[in-house]
């Protein structure tokens, strides 16, 4: 086989409030294949979690993917000690919210603080949610993906039962990720060299500088 070389347009560096935003189509695409793949998956994804319908509310084919004014999103990362680690998961809470077309979404953390996913499940639920789809902030499909966040959702949904849910798949392998590190190595060598300020991830810690 032949490698095959994927254009990639230039980053500008931006804050980490600012990270890279992509088009409503682009998104939208990447929403319907992510809930594509989960819902045609029999394993980890959400432990069998997507249970039918209730009578009178049955979809049948492709609206089952399509975002409802009643989906609602809880987006989950792992939990710090640390509460400005925490804090972060708000921040990309309010700008998933603000880009996309779902009206409810949640942040949560796995463990180690507050709100737990049984927290933003059913703040999801008291907003009016008929579906609940649970997304994971992490890169890899590790232990937390395949066991803890799926039996955490399981846990939460037992109150709700009448309320669909879905574990999709982390972050994983994608291009914009490499436009998102690459934006990031911008922006750090840019503070090293004293031409910005640190960014949020970093502010206050004095951690972004050149060692010797």
């Amino acid at each position: 086989m032949h490698p095959v070389s994927v254009p990639s347009q230039p980053f500008t560096a931006t804050p980490a409030k600012q990270v890279v935003s992509s088009s409503n189509a682009l998104r939208k695409a990447i929403h319907f294949v992510n809930l594509r793949r989960a819902g045609k998956s029999s394993g980890n994804l959400a432990m069998n979690s997507i249970s039918k319908p209730a009578p009178g509310s049955e979809t049948s084919g492709r609206e089952d993917f399509a975002v409802g004014d009643k989906d609602a999103v809880v987006i989950v990362d792992h939990g710090s000690r640390r509460q400005e680690s925490n804090l972060l998961l708000n921040d990309f809470v309010e700008m998933f919210r603000a880009k996309t077309s779902y009206r409810i979404v949640e942040p949560a953390h796995m463990e180690l603080a507050e709100p737990t996913i049984k927290d933003a499940f059913g703040k999801c639920v008291q907003q009016g949610a008929s579906r609940v789809i649970v997304s994971p902030y992490f890169l890899s499909p590790g232990r937390h993906w395949k066991q803890d966040i799926p039996a955490l959702a399981a846990e939460a949904s037992r109150e709700h039962s009448n309320i669909p849910y879905l574990v999709t798949a982390p972050l994983g392998l994608h291009e914009l990720m490499v436009d998102i590190m690459n934006d990031r190595i911008k922006y750090c060598l840019r503070h090293v060299a004293g031409d910005i300020d640190e960014c949020t991830v970093c502010a206050g810690t004095g951690k972004c500088r050149l060692y010797s």
